[in-house]
């Protein structure tokens, strides 16, 4: 989840990939701006106003995003690439301060509209999601439920970590602040998300890029990784659920 004024990447989820202002269904009432607003779109019931985004899509065509439009298209054509669609919803659906979501369960990317109006913010929050779905290729492949960290500690500089986890340890999602320093700093940077997206599409990504020590370890013990430099076979915290891959 990605939260405006620090970043904030809780996983979470969307609608089917039919462009949903194409369904026709009776909506739920549902109060806006609050959790079960966004529940509800997040278990596909509220999709009124959502739309699916795309390279061609008429908002990229105005001059507004003229600075940023090249780096947003590759992106997306990243995310069509690794089969992770991104919709627009209407503010309603999020809660206050929340801007994107991306749940690794069922690949799919959310970004609040009221980004329409800083087409910087947009990319910014693109690049950030976007990260965690290079987090997803990581962790086994888009095809598993699992994050992984993709930067190196030492890549990460310790004002970004220090930031993060000042965020993270306040809300009471410590847990969560190796993946938000990793997709804090990947949103500062130009192109690395969208790079590392069409390695996502091509393939293995822990093939192409060196996975950090912890991860090398993990993909070892699940099997998606050959053992090498060292590294033994095991089945990490010895929990056979760690390694099952699948989606709801």
């Amino acid at each position: 989840m990605k939260r405006l004024i620090m970043t904030f990447g809780l996983s979470l989820t969307l609608l089917s990939p039919v462009q949903a202002a194409q369904v026709i269904k009776k909506q739920p009432t549902v109060a806006p701006y609050t959790p079960s607003a966004m529940g509800c779109m997040i278990l596909l019931e509220c999709t009124e106003g959502v739309e699916q985004l795309t390279v061609e899509s008429e908002i990229f065509k105005s001059s507004d995003f003229d600075l940023f439009r090249d780096e947003i298209k590759a992106i997306l054509a990243g995310l069509t690439a690794s089969k992770v669609p991104v919709y627009l919803a209407p503010k309603r659906y999020f809660t206050p301060g929340t801007i994107g979501l991306y749940k690794p369960d069922v690949n799919r990317l959310y970004i609040n509209d009221r980004l329409l109006r800083d087409p910087r913010e947009f990319l910014g929050t693109l690049r950030h999601e976007g990260w965690h779905v290079v987090q997803d290729c990581m962790a086994g492949g888009i095809s598993t439920p699992f994050m992984a960290q993709v930067h190196q500690d030492k890549e990460i500089p310790d004002w970004v970590i220090k930031q993060t986890t000042k965020t993270y340890t306040a809300a009471g999602m410590a847990r969560a602040i190796p993946w938000e320093s990793d997709a804090n700093w990947a949103e500062e940077q130009s192109n690395v998300t969208a790079n590392h997206l069409a390695m996502c599409g091509k393939g293995p990504l822990w093939d192409q890029v060196r996975p950090t020590p912890m991860t090398m370890e993990w993909l070892i013990g699940c099997g998606w990784m050959k053992p090498q430099e060292g590294h033994e076979v095991y089945t990490p915290n010895q929990k056979s659920d760690n390694c099952i891959p699948g989606k709801i």
